[in-house]
């Protein structure tokens, strides 16, 4: 696929098929970007243009090549996204990299990316690293420089974005210019053409947060940028920036709506719209969201770092998804469930042919042109896009006799417990149909005799005193004896990732300690 095959929706703002220069400003002294906490500071479109200029000027002398990969580390600021955006104007390729990984992780990121650059905001982030490194701060001195963006093919690297490595080491997922121009002609496709304020709080390194900027900035919004999540400055970000639309990951709102003394004295009236996805919503979650935000619209997105964030949409006919629903099958993406033994079950979307009418739950594929290239410097890894171009996501979905899907947990979360299979998706949503528990989340114990056993991690709802044993009871009484939990565990809150989704691994390595494979 070559520059000349953009999407006519977006071709005038692509000439040279460079997502990096998918910056469309309204007027050049349209604010851009606001960034918040202690250095909050805002910058017009016409100076973010000038910023991204000069950092493709930067990489020239520092002799950085079309097609060499440059890593990024830091938290989120405006510096950050110039880099990023001037990479690939250059031709380069942007590497986001976690500033919470691990000395040794971010040794190995480091180098399976093959990088030849590091830009970070501060330098002891890669103490030891034999590459040149730069300051992210430098940016702001540089001079703005008139070049014209690369011209690359639609099939050429654009970022590398790297995966938690909660299994095991990170992978490198290689994304191509394509594969973005298409996500964001989907949104251009679906968009009533009015401007926003959108907060994005998560982290650029990831896909939930960079997606978003790059279709807000592509469509000329304003973005409201928060360094790092934290609840009390993303609840005074909304109210002081007049933010219409927010988005994250769940954890993050439950977070957010915990800070009850400071919700009392904050105007939410501008929010009108809500996307939240990449882990599941409870709904006592959503009914807590609609009471803080009446005027609001609340979205559950799906995405993955292989295929992009487009996956499912609202129904065609203007249907109201149901309450915790991803919407239906996305009409420009071929969407799968597949069985346990790989046999296809629902084919849905774009050209599906097989819609039964009962319930289904089958294991997630989805084909589509915002898929990976594939990943970086793997020979281990096969490809994961089979024969037929779908890739197996490892999520199980519940698809509605209407056509709506329902998150329904991960394939491999799935446990089998004296022979039965254990859902833990399953047995955290009976847990917190329980009025005292606020928060749940079952994992694994290693059984002698069971193989595994789940145990439970609750958090209480203030002020109540609900005991172990009157879960136990409450679980039996509603489910299958074998996906009780044999334990639960109360805590004051649920550990989170650096995506800040619940940290299962942490929670299984707890449980694993305190009640042991003997006990």
């Amino acid at each position: 696929m070559t520059a000349g095959n953009v999407p006519t929706n977006i071709a005038n703002k692509l000439a040279a098929g460079n997502i990096g220069d998918a910056i469309t400003a309204p007027s050049p002294e349209t604010v851009a970007l606001v960034q918040t906490g202690e250095d909050s500071r805002e910058i017009t479109y016409g100076d973010f243009l000038g910023r991204v200029r000069a950092v493709q000027g930067w990489l020239d002398q520092l002799g950085i090549k079309q097609g060499e990969h440059v890593a990024i580390i830091g938290l989120n600021s405006i510096e950050w996204l110039a880099a990023f955006y001037g990479i690939m104007r250059a031709g380069a390729v942007a590497v986001p990299v976690s500033h919470k990984f691990p000395a040794s992780v971010l040794d190995y990121v480091l180098e399976n990316s093959e990088s030849e650059l590091v830009l970070t905001d501060r330098e002891d982030r890669v103490p030891g690293t034999e590459l040149p490194v730069h300051l992210l701060s430098e940016i702001n001195d540089l001079p703005d420089v008139d070049v014209a963006p690369a011209t690359v093919a639609l099939d050429d690297p654009a970022m590398v974005l790297y995966t938690s490595g909660s299994t095991g080491r990170p992978k490198g997922v290689v994304r191509s210019h394509g594969s973005h121009v298409w996500i964001m002609e989907q949104g251009e496709l679906a968009s009533d053409g009015k401007y926003r304020t959108i907060l994005v709080s998560a982290p650029l390194y990831h896909m939930n947060g960079l997606a978003t900027v790059q279709g807000a900035f592509l469509h000329g919004d304003r973005v409201v940028l928060q360094p790092a999540f934290d609840s009390k400055g993303f609840l005074h970000a909304i109210a002081d920036h007049k933010v219409t639309k927010l988005t994250g990951v769940p954890p993050m709102m439950a977070l957010a709506l915990r800070e009850r003394e400071l919700l009392d004295t904050l105007d939410f009236s501008s929010v009108t719209e809500q996307l939240f996805g990449s882990a599941p919503l409870t709904d006592e979650l959503i009914s807590d969201i609609e009471a803080v935000f009446p005027y609001s619209k609340l979205t559950i997105s799906y995405g993955t770092t292989e295929t992009g964030p487009v996956a499912f949409s609202p129904h065609p006919d203007g249907i109201p998804s149901p309450i915790n629903s991803t919407g239906v099958a996305h009409r420009a993406v071929k969407v799968r469930l597949l069985d346990g033994n790989g046999n296809v079950i629902v084919q849905d979307g774009l050209g599906g042919d097989l819609k039964p009418e009962t319930e289904v739950v089958g294991n997630l594929a989805l084909s589509a042109p915002g898929e990976l290239i594939d990943y970086l410097n793997r020979p281990d890894l096969v490809r994961p896009i089979d024969a037929e171009g779908y890739y197996v996501t490892g999520d199980l979905f519940r698809r509605d006799t209407g056509g709506f899907y329902y998150f329904n947990g991960r394939v491999d979360d799935m446990f089998t417990s004296g022979g039965e299979n254990v859902h833990p998706v399953a047995v955290e949503a009976t847990l917190l149909e329980n009025p005292e528990v606020k928060e749940a989340a079952v994992v694994p114990v290693a059984d002698k005799l069971k193989g595994a056993k789940p145990v439970a991690f609750v958090v209480r709802q203030p002020g109540s005193q609900v005991s172990e044993q009157e879960l136990k009871d409450w679980v039996l009484g509603r489910m299958e004896p074998y996906a009780h939990p044999r334990r639960v565990l109360f805590i004051e809150s649920l550990p989170l990732s650096g995506t800040n989704k619940v940290d299962k691994n942490v929670l299984a390595r707890e449980a694993a300690e305190l009640i042991g494979e003997a006990k």
